[in-house]
C-alpha cells in the first residue's frame, strides 16, 4: 500500500503542479489586458471603449469604458452596438466563400459573367477580373478610389457600378495593393444575383442567425428600436449615424463585442460553431490565405514582422512570432478591429465610438505582448507619441497653406460669371450660385452635405468648408482661358480617404 501512495503521489503533483501554473499565468493575463485597457482608455480617451478577448471557445475577458453616448450620460454596457465599419468585409468574403462551398460560384469566376453591364477604362481588367481579384484589393486602383461616389452620396449601386467605368486605373492589373471598397460592393451584388436573396438578408441568414448574433444588423436600415446604440462621437460630441445607400458590403454592419466573440469563435475553431458547421475548414483556410503582398518596413521588421498580405476580406502578417489575421474599420466617429490569433486560439475585438485611430492599435498589441510573454515596445507610449506626431504635422501643413491666402489679389472675373452648372465625367454635377452676395458651392450627388459659402482666398481661389466634421477645409480654384473665360474648377481638400483632388470639374451650363 505505501508503494501505491508512494507512486500516486508524485503523480497527482506531476498534473496538479502544471495545472495550477496554468492556472495562474491566465489569471496573470487576465489582470495585465484589466490594467492596459484602463491604460488606453485613460491616455486616449475615447468616448467609449468596448473590448472582448477569447480563447479556447470561451471569452476570458471582457470590458467596457466610457460612453455610449454623452449627451444623455449613458454608459457602455457590452450590449450597445457600434458601425464595425470595413470589418463588414470579412462577413462579404464569407458570404462568396459560402456560395463557393455550395458549387454556386468558383473563385476564379469573372465579375462580367454576373454583372454584365460592368465596365472599367481598362477592357482587359473589365474582362478578366475575378471575385479573387476584388475580394484581396489587387484590382489596379490605387486605395479609396472612387469612395466619393458613394460617401454621403445618393447614388445606389448601380449608379456607382455604371460611374466606375470612368475612374482612372493608374497601376497595372494584379500587381499592387489598392484599397478598394467598391469592389466590396460588386461582390454584395454578385451574392444577390447568385441567391436572389439581398446582401443584408443573405449574410443575415447565413451567419448571424446561427451564430446566436441576435444583437447585430446588417446596416442601420435594419433597425427596429430595440437596439441599444453607441453613438458615434467626433471631439466628445455626438454625430449622425451615417446612413449607407451604396456599398453596404464593404462597412454597413453593427455588432457589439459579444456578437462578435461568436464570430471570432467561429473563426478559430475552424469554421464551427457550437455543433453547427458554419464554414468548411477549407474555405476558412482560402479566406485567410495571402493574396496580394505588402511591403515590410525596416521598422515592422524591427517588430518582429517577415510578411504583410492582403488575403480574402483579412489582413495578414506575422508579428513577433505569431501569425495574425485580422481587419481595421473606420467611419465617422468609429474605429473598429477584429483579430485572430490562431496559433494561441485567440481573438481580440476592440470597438471604439471615439473615433481614436491609434488607441486600438496600442492595445491590441499590448495584448498580444502579454500574451506571448514577449514584450516588443511600450506600445501606449509609441501611439501617443504617433498620434501627438500626426497632429503637429497637421498643424504645419495648415500653417503652410495659410501662406497661399492674400486677400489683396481680387478675382479676375465678377463673382457672377462664376456662377453655373459644371460637370465631372465620373463623379456628377456641381453648382456654383449667388447667395447672399457670396458664391455658394453644392456638389449635387451629396447636397445634403457637401455644400459650402465660398470665402475668397486668392484670385480665383475661394475657401469651402463642407457640413462633414471629418473634413477639413478646401480650397475651390477656377479655371480660365486666356480670355478670361471661365472653363472649370478643381477643389484641393487634403483627405486621405476622399480624393477630391482627382475631380475635374468642366462647366456645361
Amino acid at each position: 500500500m505505501k508503494n501505491i501512495v508512494k507512486f500516486i503521489i508524485p503523480l497527482i503533483l506531476v498534473i496538479a503542479i502544471p495545472l495550477i501554473l496554468f492556472i495562474q499565468k491566465k489569471e496573470n493575463n487576465i489582470q495585465q489586458f484589466d490594467q492596459v485597457t484602463q491604460k488606453v482608455f485613460d491616455q486616449f480617451h475615447p468616448t467609449g471603449l468596448s473590448v472582448v478577448i477569447v480563447q479556447d471557445g470561451e471569452i476570458i475577458f471582457s470590458k467596457n469604458l466610457g460612453y455610449a453616448n454623452t449627451s444623455k450620460m449613458d454608459f457602455l454596457n457590452g450590449k450597445d452596438i457600434f458601425n464595425i465599419a470595413s470589418c463588414t468585409k470579412a462577413f462579404t468574403a464569407a458570404a462568396i466563400g459560402k456560395l463557393v462551398e455550395d458549387s454556386l460560384l468558383a473563385w476564379n469566376d469573372k465579375v462580367v459573367d454576373y454583372i454584365p453591364e460592368f465596365r472599367l477604362k481598362d477592357p482587359y481588367i473589365t474582362q478578366h477580373l475575378t471575385l479573387k481579384d476584388i475580394l484581396s484589393h489587387r484590382s489596379g486602383f490605387s486605395t479609396f478610389d472612387g469612395d466619393l461616389l458613394w460617401y454621403n452620396t445618393s447614388y445606389t449601386n448601380d449608379e456607382v457600378i455604371d460611374r466606375m467605368q470612368y475612374l482612372p486605373v493608374p497601376y497595372d492589373f494584379r500587381t499592387r495593393f489598392g484599397y478598394q471598397n467598391n469592389m466590396f460592393m460588386l461582390a454584395g451584388e454578385i451574392v444577390k444575383k447568385v441567391t436572389g436573396q439581398s446582401w443584408e438578408n443573405y449574410i443575415h441568414e447565413t451567419f448571424m442567425v446561427p451564430l446566436e448574433m441576435n444583437d447585430t444588423r446588417t446596416s442601420n436600415d435594419q433597425f427596429d428600436g430595440t437596439e441599444n446604440i453607441a453613438y458615434p462621437h467626433f471631439k466628445d460630441s455626438v454625430i449622425g449615424i451615417y446612413d449607407f445607400e451604396a456599398s453596404k458590403p464593404a462597412a454597413s454592419i453593427w455588432s457589439n463585442t459579444l456578437d462578435l466573440s461568436h464570430w471570432v469563435m467561429m473563426w478559430l475553431n475552424d469554421g464551427k460553431w457550437k455543433e453547427q458547421q458554419i464554414l468548411d475548414p477549407k474555405t476558412i483556410r482560402t479566406l485567410q490565405s495571402p493574396q496580394t503582398i505588402l511591403p515590410v518596413s525596416e521598422q515592422r521588421e524591427s517588430w518582429g514582422t517577415h510578411f504583410r498580405s492582403y488575403a480574402l476580406g483579412w489582413s495578414t502578417y506575422d508579428y513577433n512570432g505569431v501569425k495574425i489575421v485580422e481587419h481595421n474599420g473606420g467611419m465617422p466617429g468609429y474605429i473598429s478591429k477584429v483579430a485572430l490569433i490562431p496559433e494561441k486560439n485567440l481573438g481580440v475585438v476592440i470597438l471604439n465610438n471615439g473615433f481614436d485611430v491609434y488607441g486600438n492599435d496600442a492595445l491590441f498589441y499590448s495584448i498580444v505582448d502579454i500574451v506571448n510573454e514577449k514584450p516588443v515596445n511600450n506600445w501606449v507610449e509609441y501611439y501617443l507619441t504617433q498620434k501627438e506626431e500626426s497632429k503637429q504635422r497637421d498643424r504645419e501643413f495648415n500653417e503652410q497653406r495659410l501662406l497661399s491666402r492674400d486677400t489683396t489679389i481680387a478675382p479676375t472675373l465678377a463673382l457672377e460669371k462664376f456662377t453655373g452648372i459644371y460637370k465631372d465625367i465620373m463623379y456628377g454635377n456641381a453648382k456654383i450660385e449667388l447667395d447672399n452676395a457670396k458664391l455658394k458651392i453644392t456638389l449635387l450627388p451629396a447636397k445634403e452635405v457637401f455644400f459650402s459659402t465660398m470665402e475668397h482666398w486668392n484670385k480665383n481661389s475661394f475657401k469651402i468648408v463642407f457640413d462633414d466634421p471629418f473634413l477639413p477645409y478646401g480650397l475651390v480654384t477656377f479655371e480660365t482661358t486666356d480670355k478670361n473665360e471661365v472653363t472649370g474648377f478643381k477643389i484641393d481638400l487634403p483627405s486621405h480617404d476622399f480624393h477630391f483632388k482627382n475631380l475635374d470639374f468642366k462647366k456645361i451650363d
